[in-house]
């Protein structure tokens, strides 16, 4: 099963690999035939491992239970809506297209079981590792967005640099035009507000261990 978790993680990394592409090389209006492709291909990994799993599960219904928000993430959203005729804008394109990489969240959750079973050690890295994936991708769509309607920020840097300043709530000089921008200006600050008292119980749980 490791094997499994192993795949997940890998898959789910090269499709970051390929959004980081389709968004610093690829066309703005829309993703491109390639990306869907690659995107289908990721998603089907996904459902193919959560399909054996399920089968050979001595319970099913409990994996089920267990395992729904991974069965969510891995369904490929963004063809299927493709297929369907249906033309998003891009914002709605972007959310959806984004929803199979957050796999990796719970791929890193699952990898830290094996090292370390304390929950508060899992839950300290496993948020650490989603609020870096959460600020990364944060940075690509306002580079994306901002960009493209008024030229800040004109490189990716100034972008990650923006994403890492809202998060710590120090805040950026780069004021969002777009609604998209906007909505990341207020997500950002609140996930690293939620960081703190995760933060905060992580050293009290060490310091009382170690005494």
């Amino acid at each position: 099963m490791r094997a499994s978790h192993l795949l997940r993680l890998v898959a789910g990394l090269w499709l970051l690999a390929a959004f980081s592409w389709e968004i610093l090389h690829g066309e703005h209006p829309r993703l491109s035939p390639a990306y869907l492709s690659m995107q289908l291909v990721v998603c089907l990994l996904f459902m193919g491992d959560f399909m054996i799993r399920w089968l050979f599960a001595e319970r099913r219904d409990a994996f089920l239970r267990a395992n729904w928000l991974y069965l969510l993430l891995s369904i490929p959203w963004l063809n299927l809506i493709d297929w369907s005729g249906v033309a998003l804008t891009r914002p709605w394109a972007m959310v959806v297209g984004l929803l199979p990489i957050l796999v990796l969240v719970l791929a890193v959750h699952i990898l830290l079981s094996w090292i370390d079973e304390r929950k508060i050690h899992r839950l300290f890295i496993t948020y650490l590792v989603g609020a870096m994936l959460f600020t990364y991708l944060s940075a690509l769509i306002f580079y994306d967005f901002e960009g493209a309607h008024s030229g800040l920020p004109d490189n990716f840097g100034d972008a990650l640099w923006w994403a890492g300043m809202s998060l710590s709530t120090a805040g950026a000089p780069i004021t969002p035009a777009t609604a998209v921008g906007k909505v990341l200006s207020v997500l950002l600050p609140m996930a690293g507000m939620l960081f703190l008292p995760i933060f905060t119980t992580y050293i009290m749980e060490r310091y009382n261990h170690r005494k």
